[in-house]
């Protein structure tokens, strides 16, 4: 292992020596599974649901649906169709409050005044879902959401981020994951270097393309990855991703560089738990260092809480948090920002998460005295961060 010298009182960074070995490619051929059952027992509970909220009208009753909403568990037993239906009460509103508050159940409730939009943009993204999972066909979110802006239901999805949600609801209530009722988050993240994924279609993504690759989805839509690298390398944001590009950083350090502009979706997220569990590739993360770039590299390596039920088919728990560490800026010279109440209303909230070790919460402490871009620390000189800050912590074993 070569040798990292780092001078606290100048705060640099100097690599003593460098090895490189020839990088043999990687390849993992995956099986499509088939999802004919699948799709046929979703249907059945969306038909389930529909048929419960038919005879609470019947009855004269004022429709309700409930789900779990325990993120304290990934392995929730499927709702019988009476659990679906809810038992009528005077006083629904303040029961269905009882249930959201204590975040076991929840209850969208058509009889309460904020409850008709969501419950109606639920039934409207399981009929879509039912008429998807019948013809086998898939489409994207984005597309359904510009579908619903229209005079009937535009009232229903004033923004994307309302039918993100709903579909998110949906699948909590069917007790599946949101991917499997064939509407599809739009794709967002990028990855570059040598990696080439070949899809069920016989597509060819290639990664080495300039700028990088979109990151197709992944589930049941790959079948070989094939790549030729030592590391991934998640960075945060994608003006640091597309700077680490124009300075090779994939050949510098035989890497695949990914980025989920921000937090990242689903496809990237299961794109680098493949290449680190299937092509058994070290995975390391660069953020912001603030609450809210560690909250992102927590969700690469720890699951997200909005979808804490997929957290087993999402989650790559040897991520490593390669920087930028709050702990380490005095050293390097960089000018830090304070931190806003949002700021600080984050970092609460990480710190009383039950994953947080003390490593993290001595960063989470120095993190109170101020903030910093990963570009504050890139600007010393044109290539610093992939020349000599990135190859130094990477070969120092400087991460957590």
């Amino acid at each position: 292992m070569s040798r990292i010298s780092k001078n606290t009182n100048k705060g640099a960074f100097r690599l003593i020596d460098d090895d490189t070995n020839d990088i043999e490619e990687k390849k993992i051929d995956l099986t499509v599974e088939d999802d004919t059952q699948t799709r046929k027992q979703l249907v059945a509970r969306i038909e389930n649901v529909a048929f419960s909220i038919i005879r609470q009208i019947c009855s004269g009753r004022l429709p309700q649906i409930s789900y779990s909403s325990s993120r304290n568990s990934t392995n929730s037993q499927i709702s019988e169709e009476n659990d679906l239906e809810t038992q009528f009460h005077e006083d629904s509103d303040r029961i269905a409050e009882e249930f959201e508050e204590n975040g076991e159940r929840t209850v969208i409730n058509f009889a309460r005044k904020r409850g008709k939009d969501k419950f109606s943009l639920m039934i409207t993204v399981m009929a879509a879902a039912h008429r998807l999972l019948i013809t086998n066909s898939c489409i994207t979110r984005r597309s359904l959401y510009y579908d619903l802006k229209n005079e009937k239901t535009s009232c229903l999805v004033p923004e994307q981020r309302h039918l993100d949600h709903a579909v998110n609801q949906v699948a909590n209530l069917l007790n599946c994951a949101p991917w499997e009722l064939n509407l599809l988050p739009t794709s967002k993240g990028l990855a570059a270097g040598e990696l080439a994924i070949t899809l069920i279609d016989n597509r060819i993504v290639d990664c080495k393309v300039p700028g990088g690759a979109l990151i197709p989805i992944m589930a049941s839509n790959v079948i070989s990855v094939r790549a030729r690298a030592k590391m991934v390398l998640i960075v945060e944001k994608d003006a640091v991703f597309q700077k680490l590009l124009e300075d090779d950083c994939t050949t510098s350090l035989c890497c695949i560089l990914v980025t989920g502009k921000g937090y990242p979706d689903v496809a990237t997220r299961m794109l680098v738990k493949l290449l680190s569990e299937k092509l058994e590739l070290p995975v390391y993360a660069i953020v912001d260092a603030d609450p809210f770039g560690v909250d992102i590299m927590c969700v690469y390596r720890f699951g997200s809480s909005t979808l804490s039920k997929e957290r087993e088919s999402l989650a790559c728990p040897s991520v490593r948090w390669l920087g930028i560490h709050p702990s380490e800026l005095l050293a390097l010279g960089v000018n830090t920002v304070p931190l806003t109440e949002f700021d600080l209303s984050k970092l609460l909230a990480l710190e009383s998460r039950p994953y947080m070790t003390d490593a993290f919460l001595r960063e989470l402490r120095v993190m109170r005295s101020g903030k910093a871009e990963i570009e504050s620390v890139s600007s010393f000189s044109g290539k610093f961060l992939a020349a000599t800050y990135l190859p130094c912590k990477i070969k120092g074993d400087d991460y957590l």
